[in-house]
Order: C-alpha cells, then sequence, then structure tokens
C-alpha cells in the first residue's frame, strides 16, 4: 500500500503505475480553483449529512476537489476490478456510518487524496483499456492513444465523472463525446458573466509545460 507519510505526490502516482505527470495535470486546473476557506465549510456540511445518510449536497472537497459521491463509486470499482489485491490497497465499501466516515477523513488530508488520484488512473487505464479480464484484445485501448488525447481524456473522466465498466470494456467514445466541452470556471458563485474553460484543455496545457511537450 502506498505511504501515508507524507511521501512525494509522484512517488504515490508512480506506486500506482501510473504517469506522475498525467496525474499532475490531470488534478492542476482544480488546485488553481481550491479555496481553503470555502473547503472548510463545504467539508463541514458533507461531513454534517453525508456519514449519516449516504446523501446530501455533496460538495467536492479537499485540493484535488473530489465529491464523497466520486469516491465512494471508486472505491468500489476499484475492489470489483481485482486490482485491490495486485497493489494491495482495500477498501470498506460498506453502506454504513463507519465507512462513510473513513472515507470523508480520508478526503481531509492531501496524501489520501494523492492515493485517490492514482487509483483513479489506474483503475481508468484498466477499464478504459484494451483488454478484458480474460485478457482478450477488445479495442484501441486509452494506453494506445497519443498522450495528447490521452491526458485530455482522463482530465474529462476526472472532471464529469466516469462510468466504471469491466476492465477492457470502457467506451472511449462516451469521454470523446465531452472533451471539448467548456464548463469549467474560477469564479467563487458563478454568473452570467463567468468565464469558462475546457476542463481537458487546461490539463494538457499544464502536461506540456511540466513535460517539455513542444506547442505545434
Amino acid at each position: 500500500m502506498p505511504s501515508e507519510g507524507g511521501a512525494d505526490r509522484y512517488d504515490v502516482w508512480r506506486s500506482f503505475d501510473v504517469d506522475p505527470l498525467m496525474a499532475d495535470a490531470v488534478v492542476y486546473p482544480e488546485t488553481e480553483r481550491y479555496s481553503g476557506l470555502q473547503d472548510v465549510l463545504e467539508t463541514a456540511v458533507n461531513y454534517g449529512t453525508y456519514i449519516t445518510t449516504g446523501g446530501g449536497p455533496d460538495f467536492s472537497i479537499g485540493l484535488y476537489q473530489m465529491k464523497p459521491s466520486f469516491v465512494e463509486a471508486l472505491e468500489k470499482a476499484w475492489m470489483r476490478s481485482g486490482l485491490a489485491r495486485q497493489y494491495e490497497l482495500w477498501f470498506d465499501t460498506a453502506d454504513n456510518a463507519t465507512a462513510r466516515r473513513i472515507r470523508i477523513s480520508r478526503l481531509q488530508k492531501e496524501e489520501w487524496q494523492d492515493i485517490y488520484v492514482g487509483v483513479f488512473l489506474r483503475l481508468l487505464y484498466s477499464t478504459y483499456g484494451s483488454y478484458n479480464k480474460a485478457g482478450e484484445w477488445t479495442q484501441d485501448g486509452l494506453e494506445t492513444l497519443p498522450i495528447e488525447e490521452q491526458v485530455r481524456l482522463a482530465a474529462t473522466a476526472y472532471n464529469r465523472g466516469v462510468v466504471w465498466a469491466a476492465p477492457g470494456y470502457g467506451d472511449l467514445d462516451t469521454l470523446r463525446k465531452h472533451s471539448e466541452e467548456k464548463h469549467f470556471h474560477y469564479d467563487l458563485i458563478p454568473g452570467k458573466n463567468t468565464r469558462r474553460y475546457c476542463y481537458a484543455t487546461l490539463a494538457w496545457n499544464r502536461y506540456r509545460r511540466i513535460s517539455k511537450v513542444p506547442a505545434e
């Protein structure tokens, strides 16, 4: 299991066999929008409702702005995928207050947000990869695409959410349909004059900067 003790986030992401520059780029737009004060308030609301009922406002919290529902679905998909044993990382996905309290507590810790990003990308590449559980070729998966498309699709999946199909059976076209949409903004309270951006483009621009990929 990856260390919780403040290990460099790139090391955490490498421990899941994912490109740390990819992980950095995928969450970068969220780190730019992060507000500590807003996070404290929204975490408090989530804590009061999510733990007791499993529902509620479902605010995005933490440095990478993850919703409790997003992480709950991620944990369940991870446990179904067979990756838990490979990476020695198990989650309690029971529908009870104890499991939900642990989840909210983890979302308040930066090291656990790093871990969840690693889980997300490893699971994404498995689900939207080339092979199914039986090792049969099913599609030209995410890992076979040009790096720009990989970054854009991974960022789209992170920003919009994703359908967790069986390994190798994720439909890449469902991600492509949304990869050019402009919904992301930096305003605390969006209005009619709010400028909106394509999340996938912001992520790709970040990847290009930190990986030194030349502009076309």
